[in-house]
């Protein structure tokens, strides 16, 4: 297809000025003094698309007739959804030809896209500065681990993960008994059910218990709609302003870096009508905002689904731009300690609420969040704050082909035979030994296996609690690190010796293990970027690599700093690379 593209475009954008002349119409000698036209202002309001015309736009993408239908049928649906547009046949059919051979074809966009970013007034160059569909699905391939170890999609899988975060009472409606059930509405006879499987606000409800109310029959049907209980959140006053019948949540991106750096890319605010209980923009029960990140001020008017501007939220006068959040930083730093969790899931928007004690609450996770509420209410492209990263990760992934910190190794086909025969050097377990501080009463061994030697070289006075995840001795506190438990125990002293490279979640098990020693930490392992041997590491059958920076750095997190580390001496390839890692609490 080759469309010849003229200086003047009539007041048109690129596109919509090349769909005219793909689709024959002709344009008079003149251009009508206005900057914004559309195509109707030129060739009326009645252009059709007869069957000529649409099998030679189906050609251009070799469709079917069927799926050419489909796509024209949704694209109408958003045309006519738009209240600022005059909705007439021939702008429906320029615009739909604009982006069935342009955006769509070059840009994967979606109807959607079209025109919650304004593509029917943009060039070509500006609309390659926004994130469209088929490239927010690439950002999740290149950012997002398939198999990471959290779903964000099971609410319950979210809560149970981000527990300290929430600071709301919850119950899992399905896995609870009456008693249990009782105890939650005796404390909260209003409280908001939702599906644990649920999205964009469907099946949300509030729930008032009343005094003679049979709760048997009310958690029965509960049950059967696979619901999660939640106390109600109240949030802050001032954020209550603008709607107090919704939670008015905010949307945060962020990403994750090869380097643990978490960037929080954007920042939007989302805001229920009076008379609702959500604030799901995509239902057209509110309005989005675009907020600074750095500043938490609203720096745009707010935009409904239909794409309505207005500068007040319509219900309660409260005007939107200028309008500076509560508790920033404390949100920012929340944010950033949660994504540093979930190293699998480098990309994440998370819906945030700040309640009426200043405290930073996690609504849900998203691994897949709408990209277009960052794009949409101030019309400006950001792809620009993603493509440096995401070419680093890439080149990152194709030099090192592994996650670190994660499991990368699925062909272990006997882990217990290979975990059992890494056996634990006698000389690096002493070295280890005399490494302990002068004053220590306590030690916690992770990954101890045959516990013996080791309890043999505790000075005296020393408590030892060998801990594994089975019972390699009568003595050993079972404990599976990789189904996520860590024991209850507080030390002086942590030794992980030849463990940290069986562990499939090592950030989770490291902030365990800082949580777990109050003065010490020793860990003997073997970075993969220390290495004399990759051959052999890649033979060997190890779960998990890290590099020598990704352990310190992380334990530095974790308030931990290196003190001293003691490599061993090159008796041969494969050995000269353990080390011992000596860390004192800051």
């Amino acid at each position: 297809m080759a469309v010849k593209v003229e200086k003047n475009i009539y007041g048109l954008s690129e596109g919509v000025f090349k769909a005219c002349q793909f689709l024959g119409l002709k344009f008079p000698p003149e251009a009508l003094d206005k900057p914004q036209s559309v195509p109707s202002d030129y060739f009326g309001d009645n252009f059709e698309l007869d069957s000529i015309m649409q099998a030679k736009l189906r050609s251009e993408r070799n469709l079917s007739a069927e799926v050419f239908d489909k796509n024209y049928k949704t694209f109408a649906n958003h045309f006519y959804f738009q209240k600022p547009l005059k909705h007439t046949k021939t702008d429906l059919n320029v615009f739909f030809c604009d982006n069935f051979l342009f955006s769509a074809k070059m840009q994967g966009a979606s109807a959607d896209n079209y025109f919650k970013f304004e593509f029917y007034r943009k060039s070509f160059a500006e609309r390659r500065k926004f994130i469209t569909e088929g490239e927010r699905k690439q950002i999740f391939v290149i950012s997002n681990e398939f198999r990471a170890p959290l779903n964000t999609a099971d609410k319950i899988n979210t809560n149970h993960f981000f527990a300290e975060f929430l600071h709301r009472d919850w119950l899992d409606a399905r896995n609870c008994s009456l008693g249990e059930f009782k105890l939650f509405v005796d404390k909260h006879p209003r409280f908001l059910a939702k599906p644990f499987d649920g999205s964009l606000g469907k099946g949300v409800k509030i729930v008032n218990v009343g005094a003679n109310e049979d709760l048997q029959k009310l958690l029965d049907d509960l049950k059967s709609k696979g619901d999660i209980l939640e106390e109600i959140v109240i949030q802050h006053e001032a954020i209550a302003a603008f709607c107090p019948d919704t939670v008015n949540t905010i949307r945060v991106y962020s990403f994750l870096d090869i380097h643990n750096v978490v960037h929080i890319l954007a920042t939007t605010g989302k805001f229920g009508r009076l008379g609702s209980i959500i604030d799901n923009v995509h239902r057209g029960d509110g309005f989005s905002v675009i907020i600074d990140p750095k500043t938490g001020i609203i720096t745009s008017d707010g935009l409904s689904e239909p794409h309505e501007i207005y500068q007040k939220h319509p219900d309660t006068g409260t005007t939107f731009k200028g309008f500076q959040y509560p508790c920033w930083k404390k949100l920012r730093a929340t944010v950033t300690e949660m994504a540093r969790m979930t190293p699998q899931l480098r990309h994440i928007g998370w819906d945030i609420a700040i309640n009426n004690r200043d405290e930073i609450v996690i609504i849900e996770a998203n691994r897949r969040p709408d990209i277009g509420l960052m794009q949409s209410a101030d019309s400006v492209g950001r792809y620009n704050l993603y493509r440096p990263l995401l070419e680093e990760l890439q080149n990152y992934k194709r030099e090192h082909m592994r996650i670190l910190g994660y499991k990368v190794n699925s062909n272990i086909k006997n882990f217990d035979r290979a975990y059992e025969t890494a056996l634990r050097n006698e000389a690096r377990l002493r070295l280890a030994m005399n490494k302990l501080i002068p004053d220590c009463k306590s030690l916690l061994d992770l990954g101890c296996r045959n516990p013996n030697f080791v309890k043999s070289l505790c000075p005296a006075g020393v408590k030892y609690f060998p801990v594994d995840y089975k019972n390699f001795s009568d003595e050993v506190i079972i404990c599976n690190f990789n189904d996520g438990e860590f024991p209850d125990i507080k030390a002086d002293t942590c030794l992980c010796a030849l463990t940290a490279e069986y562990v499939e979640q090592l950030p989770k098990f490291l902030s365990d293990m800082c949580n777990a020693a109050q003065k010490q930490i020793l860990i003997w392992c073997r970075p993969v970027d220390k290495e004399n041997s990759i051959a052999w590491r890649r033979k060997n059958p190890f779960v998990t690599d890290f590099t020598e920076n990704f352990l310190i750095e992380t334990m530095s997190q974790n308030n931990f700093q290196l003190t001293a580390q003691y490599p061993r001496a090159a008796t041969s390839k494969v050995n000269a690379s353990t080390i011992l890692y000596d860390f004192r609490r800051i």
